[in-house]
């Protein structure tokens, strides 16, 4: 083994790895009760994750072979790639929920705009590398930063996917405050927001999107229509109690009262079979990565490195965030997955990359 092998060896982030060989186990106990048939054994689903764990844990472990610098010249093309996808989906892509989002090539089944996120992350984390500065900067310097965001949000809002292109916006918010962006300005953004979230729920919204604010403002009103969901969801998570009804165990859960259990829902399933202590054991394991990932980027050697760590960390935090406010009632339901716990090989896969990417980081902050 050379030296240079050695000295990565000696880098190698293995708390972060553990970390998520942790949640990993952790989603598949809980995907494999939340999606069991009835008579048992394993379904479609868990066998499905099985092999998405697999092939994103080969894509982890490649994004570990080279230099992250390279992704410097190659920024560019996977970002224009990925907005060519987007608009594949646009012209040829399959609905569902009201939504425009998935692409069929082949046998292949995939969700463009996952991979969209990470090919936004490298393009920002390129331009504040070439472009940072020290101190807090007007708008105006941020044009650029706003257009690489907007392009694929625009995309993704012709597909009135609503819930991925709010993604792009706290991304690219948090990416440029980090970058110097006044606070007022922020302010000013998230104001713009508000009136355009106005307009969009009266003018662009479908009736099934309507709905889901709808139904967190009032889900009584619909108890058996669209508040089901979310009456359901705060009923499996409450019934858990301190420990938990036991693995297989979850009422709600095996009598199948709680839809979308093996996706946006599986959290309550959590919940309601491991209880208070098995539901907040998860999420400190998640904030655990989380506060690694943080650090990970601080101790990156440059900003082109601290930005795609920061990108991966402000992702993986923003998708737990909506998807607990979502089915705890918080926020309205925005169809957003829980990282290592929902089903869905696309977002496991970018998850698993972003991830190996920000290893690639850390364990390069010495080498030159």
């Amino acid at each position: 083994m050379s030296s240079s092998s050695r000295k990565l060896l000696y880098l190698f982030p293995w708390p972060i790895l553990g970390l998520v060989l942790l949640l990993l186990a952790m989603g598949l106990a809980n995907l494999y009760s939340a999606s069991a048939p009835a008579t048992g054994g394993m379904s479609a689903f868990f066998k499905s994750q099985l092999v998405w764990i697999g092939i994103g844990l080969s894509a982890l472990a490649v994004m570990l072979a080279f230099h992250y610098r390279i992704l410097l010249n190659l920024a560019l093309p996977v970002y224009l790639l990925s907005l060519v996808f987007l608009i594949l989906v646009i012209v040829m892509g399959k609905s569902g929920g009201g939504q425009k989002n998935w692409l069929i090539l082949g046998g292949f089944r995939m969700q463009p705009a996952e991979f969209a996120k990470l090919s936004v992350i490298l393009m920002l984390a390129k331009y504040f590398h070439c472009n940072l500065q020290a101190g807090r900067r007007p708008l105006h310097r941020f044009f650029k930063p706003i257009l690489i965001v907007g392009v694929p949000l625009a995309l993704i809002l012709v597909q009135k996917d609503v819930g991925s292109a709010l993604f792009f916006l706290l991304i690219g918010m948090s990416a440029c405050f980090v970058a110097g962006m006044k606070l007022r300005v922020l302010a000013s953004v998230l104001v713009l927001m508000l009136v355009a979230g106005g307009v969009g729920y009266r003018y662009f919204l479908s009736d099934y999107q309507r709905g889901r604010i709808q139904t967190f403002l009032h889900p009584e009103k619909d108890p058996r229509g669209r508040g089901y969901h979310l009456l359901q969801s705060k009923i499996a998570v409450g019934s858990g109690g301190a420990m938990g009804k036991g693995f297989l165990k979850g009422d709600l859960n095996k009598f199948k009262f709680l839809p979308e259990r093996h996706t946006d829902f599986v959290f309550p399933v959590l919940a309601e079979e491991w209880g208070f202590l098995g539901a907040t054991l998860a999420l400190a394991s998640l904030g655990a990565l989380l506060f690694l990932l943080l650090q990970a980027a601080g101790k990156a050697r440059d900003a082109f490195g601290g930005f795609i760590v920061l990108g991966v960390t402000v992702l993986l935090f923003w998708q737990t965030a909506v998807n607990l406010g979502g089915v705890l009632g918080l926020m309205p339901l925005a169809g957003v997955t829980l990282p290592f716990f929902s089903y869905g090989g696309s977002a496991l896969l970018v998850t698993l990359l972003g991830i190996g990417l920000a290893m690639n980081v850390y364990m390069r902050r010495y080498v030159f």
